[in-house]
């Protein structure tokens, strides 16, 4: 009965709760103490103990009652200061009001002292004890720790026996272990590669072997005017060399616009087998994920939560390409809410792969430094192919018939991959192998100087003043890169200024080539394009055709040193903040024309950057024409100021007037067969004027309805079906003549229906290259749809995306 009367009240006891500073003892302690040792009142087995005392109850039992009235008499028997409170035996809270003034609990009594009112910065101090009560507090836990030991060794009790109840609760700081444990560790640290992966809404941390690979922090980026969103979103690749675990290929892809999938798609399938490969993707990332992309991505990586991850949720993974699945994780959301979901963090240790191996073309003698190159750099695809490695040299270039040697500066940053791509379409068209290259490097890389080394191409790298990121860090290296260019050819009358993000036409040389006298014969001209804005698919056809419009310079253009003179001291400033091409229009092209054709020799490939957004490259630059002819022929002989006046002149008289009657969106107003030419007049002031009839006009007539820059006084020239369109702005064009009175008749001017119908028919246009993928979660109607992931709906929002409205 006694017993079990202890017991109760042990069980009773072990239910308080106690002071801080202060350690409970468990209920099995209480009970053996309780029942075994049948203390006395005087004997302190409080449950509520300070933690020095915790461990001296239950281990020394025959020392128990002498410390205890140790500890409850020989301290209240001595000599304290008059206005000293005795030690409090500590006791638990029975009152629960006390429960919520933890700020009261043991905070020491301050002592009244007229004089400290006049030192404020002393109020808040804590009061110092009197010298005996301070000697106490320090001696009193060293004298107990001494009995500790000493009742322990009078037992006969081991040091590691009384902290054994530490090692159960887990704290291992005291537990030796013996020298194989390091070993076997060193031995699995250098048989594996630890990635950890961290993501949330803010920031993305990548770390391969405890070295910080990557890291982007609260860092945001323009989405529209006046929409800022987090940076980072969307999908970020990280390669990493099997063996060595060192960095090889790093991008980041907005996969929250559109086209952006494309570029991840293309990356993936250039890279080696047996690359260990890391992704990462936080936030709205899968915004234009498709079922393509979502089927693709399951079969490469071999996954299963990828392809149901849904929007606000987070996903990372680790894979050796072609290989296995080392490790994938996704956070998930109850339901579909606005907010991102909670932070993932992913660890995976890969089995290193064993050194050396490489491709069995590796060991041939003149591809070693190739071999080295592609052991140290991923995403070039199949040039670094085991199987089937393609060749690369100028030798292999068509010969063409040049009167002049044209370098090419190409200008990059850090896609070294794209340069290779660059450099392999211009060894492999017409005069690629005696056209000389220069590539003008954005600050050091070791992977562009290696490549060039490669390549056996010069490079020339820039210290470049502008903080990256910035467009004023491109206008700065864009005269880097003509400055260079010239210095480095100095036989050189001209150059070809390429950015590394182009597709070339396979007569891109030849073009250039065929338009150089041009540059030569007539002042007037500002330089030569591969480019044409207003120039989309099925409208532009005829290769043949060139054209003189006050456009600025874009994706591959040919100056001569005379406009390099000129131009270069007029160059935009650092604290200018404006875009190169669009200050050299405005403030130093003075009204001087740039050629451009019907059809471009040259496609921007890009997946969302500084200029060019995945909205822009999916909804225009993709649906751009593209000459796939290697031996079009040009006819330059009417491009000269005067010969240019004479031939619009003829060709403004013989064109055919088109009356619009009903809107032309509607009816159809030029066949879709080449006849002729053909001439209609919109009313417009000026370039920037607040009239919409160019854009209603020009978006029915599949032109650009956006590129009203483009133009030759204005009079926008563009191609339909092999037809040429020549669209007259009235009053504001010279070209314009007709009679104020014939307005009504001649002149198009759109009324806000018309607008608004125009701006459907784009709509439908543009809808059809930009198809979101909006997933949503809904409450799992059961565990086993909530555990496969499969509780999203897709949210069918069709997107606008147009700057007209």
């Amino acid at each position: 009965m006694e017993g079990d009367a202890a017991g109760s009240k042990s069980d009773v006891i072990c239910k308080r709760t106690c002071w801080p500073g202060h350690r409970q003892l468990s209920c099995t302690n209480i009970h053996k103490l309780s029942t075994a040792q049948q203390p006395s009142s005087s004997q302190f087995y409080h449950p509520c103990i300070p933690s020095y005392l915790a461990h001296f109850q239950y281990y020394c039992p025959r020392r128990t009652k002498i410390l205890s009235h140790h500890h409850g008499q020989s301290l209240s028997a001595r000599r304290r200061p008059q206005n000293h409170r005795p030690h409090q035996q500590p006791r638990c809270l029975h009152h629960p009001h006390r429960l919520h003034q933890p700020h009261r609990l043991h905070q020491p009594r301050r002592l009244h002292q007229p004089h400290r009112l006049h030192q404020p910065h002393r109020l808040h101090q804590p009061r110092r004890l009197h010298q005996p009560h301070r000697l106490a507090t320090i001696l009193v836990p060293v004298a107990l720790a001494h009995l500790v030991l000493y009742c322990s060794f009078a037992d006969g009790t081991r040091i590691d026996d009384i902290y054994q109840h530490w090692l159960q609760e887990g704290d291992k700081s005291l537990k030796a272990v013996g020298s194989e444990v390091f070993l076997r560790r060193q031995v699995l640290a250098s048989n594996t590669i630890t990635v950890q992966v961290m993501v949330d809404a803010l920031t993305i941390q990548v770390t391969v072997d405890g070295k910080q690979v990557l890291r982007q922090y609260n860092v945001t980026t323009q989405v529209s005017p006046g929409t800022y969103s987090t940076a980072h979103r969307g999908v970020h690749v990280i390669t990493l060399h099997p063996n060595r675990g060192t960095t090889t290929f790093t991008a980041y892809y907005r996969t929250w616009q559109p086209r952006a999938t494309k570029g991840l798609v293309h990356t993936l399938l250039s890279l080696q087998p047996g690359t260990l490969l890391v992704l990462a993707a936080p936030g709205d990332w899968r915004y234009f994920f498709d079922d393509d992309t979502n089927d693709f991505l399951e079969k490469f990586l071999r996954g299963w939560w990828v392809g149901e991850v849904c929007s606000g949720e987070m996903w990372a993974a680790v894979a050796t390409v072609g290989g296995r699945l080392w490790a994938e994780a996704a956070t998930t959301l109850r339901r579909y809410t606005s907010s991102a979901s909670s932070p993932l963090w992913l660890t995976a240790s890969v089995p290193r792969a064993p050194p050396g191996g490489g491709c069995p073309w590796s060991r041939l003698p003149h591809l070693q430094e190739r071999a080295a190159f592609c052991d140290t750099y991923e995403g070039y695809g199949a040039w670094c192919s085991c199987l089937h490695p393609t060749s690369l040299s100028p030798d292999l270039a068509p010969k063409l018939q040049m009167k002049e040697l044209i370098p090419v500066v190409i200008v990059t940053s850090r896609h070294q991959h794209k340069v290779l791509r660059q450099v392999e379409q211009l060894w492999r068209q017409a005069g690629g192998g005696t056209t000389p290259i220069l590539l003008a490097v954005d600050g050091f890389q070791q992977e562009a100087r290696d490549l060039a080394r490669l390549l056996g191409l010069p490079a020339v790298y820039h210290q470049n003043p502008a903080p990256p990121g910035d467009k004023v860090r491109i206008n700065e290296h864009i005269k880097f890169a003509i400055f260079q260019a010239f210095d480095f050819f100095p036989s050189a009358d001209k150059i070809i200024v390429l950015e590394d993000d182009l597709i070339l036409a396979p007569d891109f040389i030849s073009y250039f080539h065929q338009t150089a006298p041009l540059l030569d014969t007539d002042g007037t001209i500002f330089c030569v394009n591969a480019f044409n804005y207003n120039s989309f698919a099925p409208t532009a056809i005829d290769t043949s055709r060139l054209y003189r419009e006050e456009i600025l310079p874009a994706y591959g253009w040919m100056v001569n040193r005379r406009w390099a003179l000129q131009v270069l001291p007029l160059w935009p400033k650092t604290s200018h903040g404006v875009d190169w091409d669009w200050y050299l229009r405005g403030m130093v092209q003075h009204g001087r024309d740039v050629v451009t054709p019907e059809v471009p020799r040259t496609r921007h490939d890009g997946s969302g950057g500084v200029h060019v957004t995945g909205w822009e490259q999916a909804a225009y630059f993709d649906r751009r024409a593209f000459n796939t002819d290697a031996h079009a022929t040009l006819n330059i002989s009417y491009l000269t100021a005067v010969a240019y006046e004479s031939f619009l002149e003829k060709e403004l008289e013989t064109a055919t007037v088109l009356k619009i009657r009903e809107h032309p969106c509607v009816r159809e107003y030029i066949p879709a067969t080449k006849v002729g030419s053909f001439l209609v007049y919109y009313y417009g002031e000026a370039e920037k004027d607040q009239h919409l009839s160019y854009f209603t006009l020009i978006g029915c007539l599949g032109g650009y309805e956006k590129g009203r820059m483009e133009h030759h006084h204005l009079m926008h020239t563009f191609g339909y079906y092999g037809n040429a369109v020549y669209a007259v702005a009235c009053p504001g064009s010279p070209y314009c003549k007709v009679k104020k009175e014939d307005y009504s008749d001649l002149v198009y001017r759109a009324s806000e229906s018309d607008t608004r119908l125009t701006e459907l028919h784009m709509d439908k246009i543009l809808q059809r290259q930009i198809f979101p993928v909006m997933r949503g979660r809904y409450i799992p109607l059961s565990p086993q749809e909530e555990f496969l992931m499969q509780n999203h709906i897709t949210i069918d929002s069709p997107i606008i995306f147009r700057e007209i409205h």
